[in-house]
């Protein structure tokens, strides 16, 4: 593995006034968040090198571009931009994503126009019994609602890597209807989507197949999909006991993985230009979305206010919900945070490194957040035992960047940057902190301020996997050690998101060679261990829900080779299917990864019942649906910061969607056998009746005076039966429906919007 290093070194203003040299001097030029002045401090000490590791680039036209978020003021012309080479992607009110050619990088921060810039920060995947935990079978089944609820007519995005197309899970029950309707691999060379300078668009069947899959080393991806929309086909007990959540619905995958050859890497960006891409398509089809993300990183200030979530929050509305797993780090002390006063000016930490790091590259970050209109001090030392070896001076936060080299006590070095600022663009003051350790000293980091509160945050990203050190206090008694609170990801934070804890389903399993493995401290029924906790920064309760994701049973990419008979993942199998010579699996994994899909697949079957539903009556309907009992405990009306609102319920929730959907003045009908949906709508509903006998419906629709303005025939069979009505543009307001046959009269009161 290539051992490359990053070390910031000051940006100085003359070299700043240099880059804005061809601006008027009294233009107002972009602000650059910590994260960008460390890329510019970086490429000055290796101004050699085009690629640097750490960095979110793209290949476009085989040339390397830099991924980035800006937001805009107002009046912004998109054509200054694209006059210096740069490709703008999805335009999420002020918050924009764009591509940046590298060779060309120093143009951008020329712009009057722009009011930020923060360079895109790299994320990484956070890694059967699951529908009968959530009563997502009984939904399904239709059991007390009107129609069985699948997902049928809703788009679920999924938005990852690791996918295999041709996964039979990805067919309907009977193997026969291919589901998947769009693929954006982003790290391919291509056809882009339109709108997009990058990647390859897949809107072929036979293209789609025929290209296999986007990356053969992981198959978090196909894992993922499977729980939220997988059919199960192949699976046991009747192609049905690994079947997902939404499992009749279309689906959109979008891969944000390159080929472990390329040098691009995952990030932020992707996933709001990835999310934008999903909703366009829903849109062109007329039918709602939800998107899953089990991806995140413990980089960021944790308050929702990042620029990834402005984009978020821009993006998502009615018929479009965005749902993320919460992390995996409720055992790791990655937080830590300090309230100041003028009698307790010190906390003193000890930054350590992710044990499976490479020997060669130990690298970490530690990410430090102010108060507003506040500002802290840094010192950095080495000590050996009780000893302090070496030490950088006391480092006040300045708009600048720093770069320091201490000497171990073997003669080597420990290299630590700073890239800081005084108010970020959500106006705290910032600094973002790199160690590359060669020594084995212990790192102490100590931070002193007169008032405020500090928040920080470890963590390091070496593509495409997360790495995790611990702020310690060690056997030093003046120091002290991080916690677990917080710890939700900053995707998490995202104030629309439906953000997903995991708890435990399965303690034990048994695999393909009948061998029952366990799970060390896994306790069925309780929260996870690894599952993150919040609040947010903003002191706002996180996770929303909880979803079992501590194991689950669900597919895997066939092209990975570590769940072959000599891989390190194969005793981790629990089914295989083989069809047309190629063999296909399904196997266990944990995490928060998993029991998102688990949320974002119900709440797809929510939206088969109400397409325009928003984030918010999500949310409230699953807290007012969900599960408490033992493990949970009685919960406060606002959730906690461990289950959010408890267990997620899928049939509750559906029942309580499909009773709001009708109001029902019959003799002998139950009220939940005949819904209307939308409700509101634009002009067009669809009915669903459980029909008792062969029978002929008259179908009415009434304005509020009593005028009828529509009506139309109906046959229908005994069971189930599903029809869109069309009474053209009408005027907004409140209309009576009526249905009425020999079983009864059913009238149900709707909403024009």
């Amino acid at each position: 593995m290539k051992k490359i290093f990053i070390l910031l070194l000051t940006i100085t203003s003359a070299y700043l006034s240099a880059s804005y040299a061809q601006e008027s001097p009294k233009a107002i030029l972009p602000k650059l968040s910590a994260y960008t002045k460390q890329y510019f401090a970086d490429r000055k000490q290796y101004s050699s090198k085009t690629i640097l590791l750490g960095y979110v680039y793209k290949k476009i036209n085989n040339k390397p571009y830099l991924s980035a978020f800006i937001r805009v003021n107002a009046g912004m012309e998109e054509s200054l931009l694209n006059r210096l080479g740069i490709y703008v992607g999805t335009k999420a009110g002020n918050v924009w994503t764009i591509q940046v050619p590298a060779d060309n990088i120093d143009a951008i921060i020329t712009i009057s126009g722009i009011g930020y810039i923060d360079l895109d920060m790299p994320i990484f995947p956070l890694l059967d019994s699951a529908r009968k935990q959530t009563r997502a079978d009984s939904a399904q089944k239709g059991i007390s609602l009107p129609i069985p609820v699948t997902g049928k007519n809703v788009i679920v995005g999924v938005i990852d890597a690791g996918f295999d197309y041709n996964h039979p899970t990805m067919y309907d029950t009977t193997y026969s209807k291919y589901r998947i309707q769009r693929v954006w691999a982003q790290k391919a060379s291509g056809t882009p989507p339109t709108g997009f300078a990058y990647g390859n668009e897949m809107a072929d069947t036979n293209a789609i197949k025929t290209a296999g899959n986007d990356t053969i080393i992981l198959s978090h991806g196909t894992h993922v999909a499977g729980i939220a929309v997988g059919s199960g086909y192949g699976s046991n007990t009747a192609n049905s006991q690994y079947r997902g959540m939404a499992f009749e619905s279309d689906i959109v995958l979008v891969g944000i993985m390159p080929a472990p050859s390329e040098w691009a890497v995952a990030g932020e960006s992707d996933i709001v230009d990835g999310m934008s891409y999903i909703y366009k398509y829903a849109a062109t089809v007329g039918k709602p979305a939800v998107i899953n993300l089990s991806w995140g990183a413990t980089i960021g200030p944790h308050d929702g206010n990042s620029l990834f979530n402005q984009a978020c929050d821009a993006l998502t509305g009615a018929g479009k919900i965005f749902v993320c797993a919460a992390g995996n780090n409720g055992e790791d002390t990655v937080h830590l945070q300090k309230t100041f006063t003028l009698t307790d000016t010190v906390v003193s930490t000890f930054v350590t490194f992710s044990p499976y790091l490479p020997a060669n590259n130990r690298q970490t970050w530690v990410d430090v957040w102010g108060n507003p209109g506040n500002t802290f001090c840094f010192t950095v030392k080495l000590y050996n035992a009780n000893t302090a070896i070496d030490s950088t001076a006391q480092i006040c936060l300045t708009d600048t960047s720093r770069s320091f080299t201490l000497i171990g006590s073997n003669n080597d070095t420990c290299f630590v940057s700073m890239a800081m600022t005084d108010a970020e663009y959500n106006g705290k003051p910032h600094a973002l902190l790199h160690f590359y350790s060669k020594v084995n000293d212990n790192i102490c980091l100590t931070t002193k301020s007169l008032n405020g509160v500090v928040n920080m945050w470890e963590g390091y990203v070496l593509p495409p996997e997360g790495y995790y050190g611990y702020l310690k206090q060690l056997s030093y008694p003046w120091a002290v050690s991080g916690d677990a609170n917080m710890t939700v990801s900053d995707i998490g934070c995202t104030k629309s998101a439906i953000t997903v804890a995991a708890y435990t389903s399965k303690a034990s399993f048994r695999n393909i060679s009948n061998h029952i493995l366990s799970y060390a401290g896994a306790i069925r029924g309780q929260i996870a261990p690894f599952s993150s906790f919040g609040p947010t920064e903003d002191l706002r309760v996180k996770p929303d829900i909880a979803a079992p994701g501590f194991a689950l049973a669900s597919s895997v990419n066939s092209y990975d080779t570590s769940y072959s008979a000599s891989g390190t993942n194969y005793s981790s199998i629990v089914h295989a299917y083989t069809t047309n010579s190629k063999k296909y699996n399904y196997a266990m994994l944990a995490g928060t990864s998993m029991a998102s899909p688990c949320v974002a697949g119900i709440v797809g079957m929510m939206l088969q019942l109400n397409p325009t539903l928003t984030p918010d009556s999500v949310k409230a309907i699953l807290a007012t649906s969900a599960i408490t009992d033992t493990y949970t405990g009685i919960l406060p009306a606002a959730g906690n910061t461990t289950w959010g609102h408890g267990k997620i319920n899928a049939y509750r929730a559906l029942r309580t969607i499909a009773s709001n959907l009708s109001v029902e003045n019959t003799q002998n009908a139950d009220p939940l056998e005949c819904i209307l949906f939308p409700n509101p709508n634009k002009g067009s509903f669809t009915i669903s009746y459980k029909g008792k006998m062969p029978e002929v419906l008259t179908v009415s629709v009434y304005d509020i005076s009593g005028r009828l303005i529509y009506m139309q025939e109906w046959r229908i069979g005994t069971g189930y039966n599903t029809r869109q009505f069309n009474p053209g543009p009408m005027t907004k307001g409140i209309y009576i429906v009526k249905i009425a046959g020999a079983s009864g009269l059913n009238t149900i009161k709707m909403i024009e919007e």
